[in-house]
């Protein structure tokens, strides 16, 4: 006996059983209820996301003998005939084989006679997109008037193609994407019904794989039903490693060619697509910067806890403006492959370039390679002062005589007194102001653009340990960030430098901090006070 496949099996009979779809399933029972559907519809959403079985469910409950809040009770006569086909008031149309304008005059001299069994004659044509020019002409006027015994529901993935004298005529309903969390509820309950076992990374694979598809996901389960370890099931689907990619990245954050090399050519001796495993790559990189870029990516990233995890630990290795230009690299080898460039030597090109960006002569890979000394600078710690050499006796005679030509001592009152009142000539600390490099990159996360212009071009930054100073132009612009130095501080958490400590202050005050290490011989004229 031919095994039914798990969509077909797990096919929605009932409103109530279709997946994530709420807002839809919800206004359609309670039209239905209220004794009260309209006369046209348009479904639209990807595939897999219900548009069909909706249609479907929607033509047994308008017609049900026993409706139960809007909903089929699938064991009436015209319920179980619609089902079995043996109703002939309900018609499934393939608009993709059935184009021409004459099918849909077909349809316009059918409805013009009453149901034979049902209540209402229901019309669902799925792909309505693929239908002709003239034959969209021939079905709008037979939308506009309809028979009040006739019900018409057009599904489509692309509504764009849709006429708007069409989409003015229906109730147009949205089908929206599942998210993994979703599917990956559905996976188990159907693997719980099917009495079998999946580990949790198999399901979460299945459940990404799908794009949100219901039918996608179970199609999917289907084929790896009886495959043992994610391995396998990756081995099986043609899908590269979530392991490898991302091991793929931390080479590129450590500059390791040899490890890419090596990761390239076990690529290519498996028969992997070169070009899927860069599109795997970009993907992960586009999830490193969204996750370097929000508070909280977890709501802009469809992914399964593990991998959430694996990016918030992967992301610190890398400048938010050398992700980019990984994401550009990557997207220029994959159109190079398109084009018929060597796979192998292409990927590892670009494998080369995004571990070794000085190779580019792209100005991203400048770009990256500053932000990436801008942070070796900011993190850089004071290291003790290296132990004086070993004076040889000539140097120390050569002193002695010099330090006997010197004037006598101060008195004890000039002793105390201090070398000089200008900080410039002040005696070095053991910790010195210094410049905030990334001062650029915390503006960019504050949503308020005045005060976000106001730091990128009119403001400095220098700090010490935990503390830091904003230096603003002029006065009116430190009283402006004193207003908004919540926000400031906000920034500064989200660009991962929590707890410090900030003030404000305005021009005339940096020469506070400059420090003699940095020998500043002219504050006013030094590129790090350098206002516009």
């Amino acid at each position: 006996m031919q095994k039914t496949a798990l969509y077909r099996k797990y096919r929605p009979l009932t409103f109530s059983e279709v997946y994530g779809q709420d807002h839809i399933t919800t206004p359609l029972r309670r039209q239905i209820a209220s004794g009260a559907p309209g006369h046209a519809y348009l479904f639209t959403g990807t595939r897999g996301t219900g548009k069909t079985s909706c249609a479907k469910i929607f033509s047994r409950a308008v017609n049900c003998l026993n409706p139960q809040n809007g909903e089929p009770c699938n064991e009436c006569a015209v319920c179980k005939g619609i089902l079995d086909g043996s109703v002939f008031d309900v018609y499934e149309i393939d608009a993709a084989s059935n184009t021409g304008v004459d099918n849909i005059r077909d349809i316009r001299d059918e409805i013009a006679f009453a149901p034979i069994t049902a209540k209402y004659k229901v019309y669902i044509i799925d792909e309505v997109h693929m239908l002709s020019t003239g034959a969209f002409n021939a079905l709008l006027k037979t939308l506009e008037e309809p028979p009040e015994h006739v019900i018409f529901i057009l599904a489509t993935t692309e509504p764009h193609k849709v006429p708007a004298t069409i989409l003015s005529r229906c109730q147009r309903f949205d089908f929206f994407r599942l998210n993994i969390k979703k599917l990956t509820e559905i996976l188990e309950a159907v693997l719980e019904k099917e009495g079998k076992t999946l580990d949790k990374q198999s399901v979460s694979l299945v459940a990404e794989l799908a794009d949100g598809s219901v039918r996608d996901a179970l199609s999917i389960l289907d084929r790896v039903l009886e495959l043992d370890t994610p391995e396998q099931i990756e081995r099986s689907l043609g899908v590269l490693s979530r392991a490898k990619l991302y091991a793929a990245a931390e080479y590129v954050s450590k500059g390791d060619t040899d490890a890419l090399y090596a990761l390239a050519g076990e690529m290519y001796s498996s028969s992997v697509d070169m070009a899927v495993f860069l599109d795997g790559l970009s993907e992960v990189f586009r999830r490193l910067l969204v996750s370097k870029t929000t508070a909280k990516p977890e709501k802009s990233l469809d992914v399964s806890e593990d991998e959430l995890e694996r990016i918030k630990k992967t992301a610190p290795m890398f400048s938010s403006q050398f992700l980019i230009y990984a994401m550009k690299t990557l997207r220029q080898s994959r159109i190079a492959l398109t084009r018929g460039a060597d796979p192998r030597a292409e990927t590892e090109i670009c494998l080369l370039l995004l571990a070794t960006p000085s190779l580019s002569e792209n100005t991203d890979a400048l770009f990256a390679r500053v932000a990436n000394l801008e942070k070796k600078i900011e993190d850089l710690k004071y290291m003790p002062a290296p132990a004086a050499a070993e004076e040889k006796p000539a140097d120390k005679k050569a002193k002695k005589e010099e330090k006997s030509e010197e004037p006598k001592a101060k008195s004890e009152k000039e002793a105390e007194a201090p070398v000089s009142d200008n900080p410039k000539k002040a005696a070095p600390q053991e910790e010195e102001w210094r410049e905030l490099q990334s001062l650029d990159q915390i503006a960019s996360h504050i949503k308020n653009m005045s005060v976000q212009m106001l730091i990128r071009h009119y403001t400095k930054a220098v700090y010490k340990g935990n503390e830091v100073v904003l230096i603003a132009e002029k006065q009116e612009d430190a009283e402006e960030l004193k207003k908004n130095i919540d926000k400031i501080r906000e920034a500064f958490e989200a660009d991962h430098k929590p707890n410090r400590e900030i003030r404000i202050e305005r021009g005339s005050d940096t020469v506070k901090y400059v420090g003699e290490m940095y020998a500043y011989n002219n504050v006013e004229t030094n590129p790090m006070f350098d206002f516009q």
